[in-house]
């Protein structure tokens, strides 16, 4: 369930409980002009169309600047089918409540019917986001495109990215990547948890993170995002938030990406997050 404004946010989550869905909840939506605008309905399409999404209900206000119809075109033109229900368009938010509870039911039917099925790495595409200098970076780009997977990349002014074997192509927010292997943000979203997200908008089925030593982990709904713990730091005193810890190499991180792949639930899932922020590229009042 995504709700196309913090407006219809409420709705949206009661929609998910009673269809045992999930909703996203965010602050955004009304308010934009310009830019962000468009950065934020790439980013909401990137994310519905997530190859660990089964199906998406887009839910509207009416009245919101990031109109919801405008983003459920956007998913359309990423090759997906969304549903929509308007709270204004039912009348009020009982009746577009009701109306979304009876899409979304029947969207879970749909969703619970389909059967995994194996597949190889070539059927990945790995999101990895440094916002430290580490060596396992580049390691595990090498590893993951020698089996076969695509990667999107993203780094802070921090994270040293010269050592890829392979140059990485420029890639926007909410698009998918093309074929080549390697592919990183063409503009750094700028903080750190506005690089996980817009890498999450991007396709990846699962995300390896390499937070700065005074920094968490992350969580974002949709995306299992894989902790890769330093050597110090804050770090040193959660070490239980991670995956991965300070001595693990690529080897190790590559197992717990198709270990998290294959449906073993990542640290970032045990947290149940389901709050993502996007930074505004103009100042409004």
């Amino acid at each position: 369930m995504l709700p196309s404004v913090v407006c219809s946010a409420l709705v949206a989550a009661e929609i998910a409980d009673a269809a045992g869905a999930t909703a996203v909840a965010h602050q955004h939506g009304c308010g934009h002009i310009g830019p962000d605008i468009v950065q934020t309905r790439a980013l909401f399409a990137g994310l519905a169309s997530s190859p660990n999404v089964a199906q998406s209900l887009v839910v509207s206000l009416g009245c919101e600047t990031v109109q919801g119809r405008g983003v459920v075109d956007e998913i359309v033109r990423q090759g997906r089918d969304p549903h929509f229900v308007g709270i204004q368009d039912s009348g009020g938010s009982t009746a577009a409540r009701e109306e979304g509870i009876r899409v979304a039911q029947k969207l879970k039917t749909t969703a619970d019917a389909i059967e995994r099925e194996a597949a190889d790495a070539s059927a990945l595409t790995l999101g990895i986001v440094a916002d430290r200098n580490d060596d396992r970076v580049a390691d595990l780009v090498a590893h993951a495109v020698a089996r076969g997977a695509r990667v999107v990349l993203a780094g802070s002014d921090d994270a040293d990215l010269s050592g890829l074997a392979e140059s990485p192509v420029p890639l926007a927010v909410g698009c998918e990547p093309g074929s080549s292997s390697v592919s990183a943000l063409a503009e750094d979203p700028g903080a750190q948890s506005a690089r996980v997200l817009a890498v999450a908008s991007c396709r990846p089925q699962v995300i390896v993170e390499f937070p700065a030593e005074n920094q968490p982990p992350s969580s974002i709904a949709l995306v299992p995002v894989v902790g890769v713990a330093a050597a110090g730091g804050l770090h040193v005193a959660i070490p239980g938030e991670f995956d991965i810890a300070a001595d693990g190499d690529a080897v190790d991180i590559w197992s717990a990406v198709l270990d998290v792949f294959s449906g073993v639930p990542a640290k970032s899932e045990l947290r149940n997050s389901t709050t993502f922020a996007i930074p505004r590229l103009l100042r409004t009042m």
